[in-house]
């Protein structure tokens, strides 16, 4: 018998790159552990084995189906011996000699359906995955390194789709009425809710969203919202520590400066933030809610203008990178003409301005009014024929207000 240690068995496996399994059976065949009638009975399953697996993913008739067989069949046995012993070439010769080889394959395949089924990322009530047969397909040709590294990554997902169920209790929603989002952005509206110091955490609409950041905007962080986040994390499981951690510091650092940094309007800021956060479902009734917010600032750029020209006016302003506003003199009308040519005229920030600003209620019908303008609006704005510009004038003039 050789002298070798579980521990110097380990380290050959170390520096020896063939798959587990070949080194588990010579040093099991070494060391007497399997005896020849156990490794032809490990051959004639294999053999068997192979064949199956072939045909599942492929058919049995092809050589290369075969080829690629032996190496899945190989993999899914090294990966169940490597990480059910350890890496301990010993334990699993004792493993191969004690149990059938397809039993050793079918425990690989049962890992990898295992790791299938764990969140492939931060997401929850995804619809759309790869199918089982196809992770199989991929992964049963892996290294139990890539597999270990996979289950790693999924099994940190798992714990913040927990964590992030275990949150969306504490605000009164159940797992079974969320649909596909990020479950970050449940924690970090738990902890924002609570941070404000709320009298009851629930997730915000819009419109409470926006109030919750304007609050916090003008009084900072309460300390009864401090207060709050300790017992928070007092009555949070042990196992969520870390991911509730990690989303308050990045709360604290990316989102807090930009709440309480009065210069960034409170719509930018929506822009910015909503897409983090977990809200809900908006409503007609809270459109209202939002627009009351958010209506100073949209009717202090417009000047109360609700006229198609006017509105124009300050679209073609946003386009050409200028000061939004409402009406433009001839001479201003001509700047506008000369940097527009210039620096480009772009259909993208009034979008932004549109969503960002305008009353809900409003919102589809002033994008299509500008996506219907912006084509006509570039032929005569933009035509370097036209030296004078006296024709983008005269088109300004017709749909704008010019004075």
């Amino acid at each position: 018998m050789s002298d070798l240690t579980p521990s110097d068995s380990r380290q050959v496996a170390v520096f020896d790159d063939r798959p587990f399994f070949e080194k588990a059976l010579i040093y099991g065949v070494r060391e007497r552990i399997v005896e020849p009638q156990r490794l032809a009975a490990i051959l004639d399953d294999a053999a068997k084995g192979m064949v199956q697996i072939a045909e599942y993913f492929g058919t049995q008739y092809l050589r290369p189906n075969i080829e690629e067989a032996r190496t899945r069949i190989v993999n899914l046995v090294s990966l169940y011996l490597e990480e059910g012993c350890g890496g301990d070439l010993a334990k699993a010769a004792r493993s191969l000699r004690d149990n059938t080889f397809l039993s050793h394959s079918r425990g690989g395949s049962e890992m990898l359906k295992r790791l299938w089924a764990m969140p492939e990322d931060g997401s929850y009530g995804m619809l759309v995955r790869q199918s089982q047969k196809q992770f199989l397909a991929e992964w049963s040709l892996r290294t139990p390194a890539d597999y270990r590294q996979l289950l790693e990554q999924r099994q940190g997902y798992q714990l913040t789709v927990s964590a992030a169920l275990w949150f969306a209790e504490v605000l009164g929603v159940p797992a079974s009425t969320i649909s596909t989002v990020s479950v970050e952005s449940i924690i970090r509206t738990a902890l924002l809710v609570n941070l404000a110091g709320q009298a009851a955490a629930s997730v915000p609409n819009a419109a409470e969203f926006a109030a919750t950041l304007a609050v916090i905007r003008k009084k900072g962080v309460p300390s009864k919202g401090r207060k709050r986040i300790r017992e928070v994390f007092q009555s949070l499981p042990d196992a969520y520590h870390a991911v509730a951690e990690r989303e308050l510091k990045k709360l604290e650092a990316e989102d807090l400066p930009k709440i309480l940094d009065a210069s960034l309007p409170l719509e930018e800021l929506m822009q910015e933030l909503e897409p983090l956060y977990f809200l809900r479902d908006f409503g007609p009734e809270d459109a209202g809610q939002l627009d009351a917010m958010i209506s100073k600032d949209w009717h202090r750029i417009t000047r109360g203008k609700t006229d198609d020209s006017s509105l124009l006016t300050v679209f073609v302003c946003l386009a050409a990178d200028t000061p939004p506003r409402p009406v433009l003199t001839r001479t201003a009308a001509r700047t506008l003409i000369r940097k527009l040519r210039a620096d480009g005229f772009q259909r993208p920030p009034v979008l932004v301005f549109i969503r960002g600003f305008a009353p809900y209620a409003m919102q589809a019908d002033l994008e299509t009014l500008w996506n219907e303008f912006f084509p006509e609006a570039e032929t005569y704005l933009l035509d370097a024929s036209d030296t004078t510009l006296s024709q983008a004038l005269a088109f300004l003039k017709e749909n704008c207000v010019v004075v």
